[in-house]
């Protein structure tokens, strides 16, 4: 009788994290295109300064790149692969901080939705670490 308990718990323990996950990746889906819209009107407002030619097309491309990665994880056909493609959405988020952080140089942090996208950017980076981590679990 123990035994079974013992599994059931182990099951619905399962569920739970796989709920989880779930919830997680739905609201990415939600949350990825919102963003890279927020950054691309973002850009617009500093496409004329000099610096931020080399910025914006950095920043728009390492945005663009999360959400593309992550939309092939969703379509990946191996938990390798699934895992490989988060962790390139990943890397993109971490890189995409810093471009966000010279464009906030750039405005000379006076741009408040510059920080407000940071956080998002960092949010993001740490809805695909759990997830990462949960599925290589």
């Amino acid at each position: 009788m123990k035994q079974i308990w013992k599994e059931l718990k182990e099951s619905r323990t399962q569920e739970l994290k796989t709920q989880k996950v779930e919830n997680k990746r739905q609201r990415l889906e939600d949350r990825l295109p919102i963003l890279l819209r927020s950054v691309v009107r973002l850009c617009k407002k500093y496409q004329t300064e000099l610096i931020a030619k080399r910025i914006i097309p950095q920043l728009v491309a390492s945005i663009g790149s999360i959400g593309a990665n992550y939309q092939e994880a969703t379509a990946a056909m191996s938990k390798k692969d699934f895992i490989k493609c988060l962790k390139i959405a990943r890397k993109e988020a971490r890189e995409s901080i810093i471009w966000l952080q010279g464009l906030d140089e750039l405005s000379d942090s006076t741009d408040k939705q510059i920080p407000e996208i940071i956080q998002e950017v960092k949010e993001v980076s740490y809805i695909l670490t759990s997830i990462i981590s949960k599925s290589e679990s």
